[in-house]
């Protein structure tokens, strides 16, 4: 830790308890958070970082006052939030490195601060990962509190919108309020949407398709690839429960503890689908908030062999098409974030080529048409019975869908769909 300012380990140390993000710590740990973070000041009217800056860190107001203003500069500037003691920013840098700076940070006053890198908290989750999940923990209490802030704030204004005439000046500096609840809906949006991978793996004799549609701005479900040494390839499906922000915040953590567990293990370290979810249950219980889980379903696939052994967490069973006909792959287990120390049953099965694999969430199965009828499991394994060598998976799934529903259809759940498939 940088200490050049002047200020000794035993002040760092009684200046870090103090704080309301680190107030929960044991005092053994305080010491190794102190480790992964940089102290640094600025004077009064300095500008800690400019609107379109890359956000690679987190920053901890340790003294003083600082503005987060949109256009600095310019004739449009306006502050969006004002920070105090103990208020953290710049919190997304930890998950979304390559992520540019929405607005600039000005300080009011001089400024002390608290800074974890991107790279430092990568460090901190692999070396130790409970203190690396407190920091991520903090995050999502943040991050939830603010939004119920948003809501309470936007039905309040809305209240206020309801007023004569002689309230319009203020009820226009409310539009401007909403226009930044909007703004920071749409950014959530696009961070949630970096979440997810890219691009499908493309194994040699393999395709890989994926259809992704929150029900609102942003949702708890997720799907994700892990490349591993060996050449095997997970494919994870996963649904967060609740709606909103604060779901998408717990599929952002669930992701981030799979990828880290997963890139941490290999063969000679027991790298199954089982193991990886019963360690990533352990560190969920510990950070998840009360009443939250998380189903998810993992599979490795052998590209060369076609073995897929996968394990199930609580999640929709994956339909499976063969030559034989279209059954479900049964393994069980309770979802994530509920009772540490869970077991779960590991399965395998063998694709050989014109095989289909459909992974998909639970929007898909509770969809109803206008006399209430859910389109159902039967339904699903029917479909997918249905699609021929030359039909592609997901459209051939998403009509009969639309068609079963009708045109009046309100998607009320995220819906996610992957397919594997063996090619002839």
């Amino acid at each position: 830790m940088d200490t050049t300012n002047g200020m000794d380990r035993a002040a760092i140390e009684d200046l870090v308890q103090r704080l309301p993000f680190t107030r929960q710590l044991p005092i053994e740990d305080i010491g190794a958070f102190i480790q992964s973070v940089n102290l640094r000041q600025f004077p009064a009217g300095a500008i800690i970082f400019r609107e379109g800056d890359p956000g690679d860190r987190l920053s901890i107001l340790v003294m003083g006052e600082v503005e987060i203003v949109k256009s600095l500069g310019t004739e449009d500037e306006r502050r969006l939030s004002f920070l105090k003691t103990g208020d953290i920013f710049g919190e997304t840098s930890l998950l979304f490195p390559d992520r540019l700076r929405y607005a600039s940070a000005r300080t009011l006053t001089p400024v002390v601060l608290l800074e974890m890198l991107h790279s430092d908290f990568e460090v901190l989750m692999i070396r130790q990962p409970h203190l690396g999940y407190h920091v991520m923990r903090e995050m999502i209490i943040r991050w939830g509190a603010a939004e119920q802030s948003i809501i309470r704030e936007l039905s309040e204004k809305n209240m206020q919108l309801t007023h004569a005439y002689e309230e319009l000046r203020r009820a226009q500096g409310q539009l401007i309020e909403q226009e930044r609840i909007e703004h920071e809906l749409a950014l959530a949006q696009r961070i949630q949407q970096s979440i997810l991978p890219k691009e499908s793996p493309s194994p040699p004799g393999w395709n890989i398709t994926t259809y992704w549609q929150p029900a609102h701005a942003v949702g708890g479900d997720f799907y994700d690839f892990i490349a591993f040494p060996s050449g095997k390839i997970g494919l994870l499906v996963g649904d967060a429960t609740g709606k909103g922000i604060s779901a998408a915040l717990v599929m952002a953590t669930t992701c981030s503890i799979l990828r880290a567990i997963g890139s941490s293990l290999n063969e000679e370290q027991g790298l199954s689908p089982g193991g990886i979810l019963s360690r990533a249950n352990d560190l969920l219980c510990l950070q998840m908030p009360p009443g939250t889980f998380v189903t998810c379903l993992l599979a490795l696939l052998e590209p060369d062999t076609g073995e897929l052994q996968f394990a199930n967490a609580g999640h929709c069973l994956p339909c499976h098409l063969n030559a034989s006909g279209t059954i479900e792959l049964r393994a069980t287990g309770m979802p994530l974030g509920l009772i540490p120390g869970m077991f779960y049953e590991e399965k395998q099965t063998v694709f050989t080529p014109g095989d289909t694999l459909l992974l998909f969430s639970d929007a898909l199965i509770e969809a109803h048409n206008p006399l209430g009828e859910i389109l159902g499991t039967p339904r699903v394994l029917q479909i997918l019975s249905s699609q021929t060598g030359e039909t592609e998976i997901i459209p051939h799934m998403l009509a009969a869908l639309y068609d079963f529903t009708g045109s009046s259809w309100e998607q009320e759940d995220d819906l996610t769909l992957v397919t594997l498939q063996r090619m002839l």
